[in-house]
């Protein structure tokens, strides 16, 4: 190995190190923020955040302020994708933490990546799922004629479901190429 590649490479850990150290900060700090604005966010903080779809403000801000039960609903809505993503992220940190150690292509840093692309498409599809569900039941208890059932289809969600997808198939590929590496070097 040249001297270039020995840099590359250890700046490549360090980026793994660093990102792996953001996962878990992420992964812990995402649902606790989730679960946190519901407890004690208005609806105008809720609508800020996204965690509810901005366009039903003003009916929501009609029906008064947020009652308990919709914290309670809303918040376990909103974690359901919060957690998966959490799971997603620390799963992704097995890959990152091969990285550091310089094993770039081992069977851990594959199936971490794999489950991550796995959970992180399963999240973005629950967060997809969630804002329709999440304006249905919220919205009860508003005066008729203002009950809502609001859908978030934008270019980020779509984004986010064919980029996990787009690297569910690449992780799922290198865990094949991996087993036909292994059963080609039982010939030679």
């Amino acid at each position: 190995m040249d001297a270039a590649s020995t840099i590359d490479t250890g700046r490549e850990q360090r980026i793994s190190a660093l990102c792996a150290t953001g996962c878990v900060l992420v992964a812990a700090g995402a649902p606790l923020a989730v679960a946190g604005l519901w407890a004690f966010g208005s609806w105008e903080l809720l609508a800020l955040f996204r965690l509810i779809p901005p366009d039903i403000l003003p009916d929501m801000q009609m029906g008064g302020a947020v009652q308990p039960w919709q914290r309670a609903i809303g918040g376990a809505i909103c974690l359901v994708p919060a957690l998966m993503l959490s799971c997603a992220l620390l799963r992704v940190r097995w890959t990152l933490n091969a990285f550091v150690r310089g094993d770039f292509f081992g069977a851990e840093a594959v199936r971490g990546l794999r489950d991550y692309a796995a959970l992180a498409l399963w999240a973005a599809v629950a967060g997809l799922v969630s804002v329709p569900v999440l304006s249905l039941v919220i919205s009860q208890t508003n005066p008729p004629g203002h009950k809502e059932l609001s859908l978030d289809l934008g270019g980020a969600q779509m984004l986010g479901v064919l980029g996990a997808g787009i690297l569910w198939v690449i992780a799922s590929a290198m865990a094949r190429a991996q087993t036909l590496a292994r059963e080609n070097e039982q010939f030679v």
